[in-house]
């Protein structure tokens, strides 16, 4: 599936995509020493053939199977995957499009995704990405192409979606079975719908999987401000919100007991997320996030 949007790019809008691209340009050098290539690059190791086994061989890399049918011992050789699929799984429902501080939760997603793809690019990977609402909405097939980088930020801004709602799961299920090597998966998400957590568990089986959590202070407890006008960015619907009554709390205390209990999930199955704050650029929680797995590795 690759819809693309046919309406004439804003030349306001197209300055924004060569802004952000010139703005990540200058952080990809930083990313790339901050511990991409350690932690990723030649991290998958495909099987190339057995051959017999030679004095000063690993012996936990005999072929027990091929030794036993030889009767002498058989090594297995591999060869290090020199380039990986990058997959953004980008969450294009309305949702994205509220943001309480400088930017929304949406634009924080551009900046960080079109980050980590110039990454990837820089270090020879393909870059492919799939837009999701509650189905899936466009798939851009992994490329090494930096024109394909620029459409995606140009339609993660402009990208009017179809579905209303958000399902992670499906998205998940959708870049599995299309992904038919390893390769790394972010998937970009306020994570304020339900997910099987164990599903990203079976994909990290496969492939490394990096939930990348968009956040915004607002939506958390405590933030009192008295009544406001919202609009439910998912249906559109507009209501006037007491920020301050007992069923608004309780509302936002739900939804942060199901995303903490999301987030022990991803302990469990060490699932590691990078946090992106909407209140904050991206390219701090990034590079901790693989300094991080760097000194883990």
């Amino acid at each position: 599936m690759n819809k693309n949007n046919t309406e004439k790019i804003p030349e306001e809008l197209f300055k924004k995509v060569k802004k952000i691209e010139l703005h990540t340009r200058k952080l990809v050098n930083a990313m790339s020493s901050g511990g991409y290539i350690s932690v990723f690059r030649g991290q998958g190791m495909e099987f190339e053939e057995v051959r017999e086994y030679n004095a000063g061989d690993d012996y936990r890399k005999i072929d027990w199977n091929v030794t036993a049918r030889h009767n002498t011992p058989y090594v297995k050789r591999h060869r290090e995957e020199r380039e990986l699929n990058v997959m953004l799984l980008l969450d294009v429902s309305g949702s994205l499009n509220f943001g309480s501080s400088f930017q929304t939760k949406r634009s924080i997603m551009v900046e960080t995704a079109a980050l980590l793809a110039f990454t990837s690019l820089f270090n020879q990977d393909k870059i492919g990405s799939i837009f999701f609402t509650d189905r899936i909405e466009q798939y851009c097939y992994p490329s090494k192409s930096k024109n394909a980088i620029l459409r995606m930020i140009r339609d993660i801004l402009f990208f009017k979606p179809t579905g209303k709602g958000t399902d992670i799961n499906l998205a998940l299920d959708y870049a599995i079975s299309n992904m038919k090597h390893h390769g790394i998966i972010f998937l970009f998400s306020d994570f304020l719908s339900d997910i099987d957590s164990s599903k990203l568990f079976i994909a990290s089986r496969k492939h490394d999987i990096i939930p990348v959590i968009i956040e915004d202070d607002f939506e958390l407890p405590g933030k009192n401000i008295g009544l406001i006008d919202m609009i439910d960015n998912e249906t559109g619907r507009k209501i006037l919100v007491d920020t301050g009554s007992k069923a608004y709390k309780a509302f936002l205390d739900e939804r942060l007991r199901r995303k903490e209990m999301f987030l022990d999930e991803l302990v469990k199955y060490n699932i590691e997320p990078i946090h992106i704050n909407t209140a904050e650029s991206a390219e701090k929680p990034i590079l901790t996030y693989f300094h991080k797995r760097k000194r883990r590795h």
